[in-house]
């Protein structure tokens, strides 16, 4: 059974230890409201309620989530070992992810000054599928 996680430390652990998944690609499923994963590795994604809804055997058996309490304005971040010790998920609402956002899409910028504009329209277009 997975740990839900609320402590604030272990929070930012998990959310910088996805935070390499934050690219291009990603930021494109996230304004269709998709989640995103490690890329094939399984350790870890970002999950929307739409996503959960696609596939309750995965929803409830896998992550073994309760759809119910899950709100239509958050996001699931699962992560499984080796990426955790044990397996945890933490929801965030949607301001909370899009700041998260804010801050990795400005570590991006400054590893790779070119993309800034399109990095900066993508988190517009984030912002906005979000509706904040």
């Amino acid at each position: 059974m997975p740990i839900i996680i609320t402590d604030e430390v272990e929070k930012n652990i998990l959310l910088r230890t996805y935070a390499s998944n934050i690219n291009k690609r990603s930021l494109k499923n996230f304004i269709k409201k998709k989640g995103y994963g490690d890329g094939g590795g399984g350790y870890m994604a970002i999950f929307f309620k739409s996503d959960l809804e696609e596939d309750l055997y995965m929803t409830q058996v896998e992550l073994e989530i309760d759809i119910s309490q899950f709100k239509d304005n958050q996001v699931l971040l699962d992560v499984d070992p080796p990426a955790a010790p044990v397996n945890e998920q933490l929801i965030i609402d949607f301001d909370e992810f899009y700041n998260y956002l804010a801050k990795v899409v400005d570590e991006r910028i400054s590893e790779s000054p070119e993309d800034k504009e399109e990095y900066q329209e993508l988190l517009a277009k984030v912002k906005t599928a979000l509706e904040l």
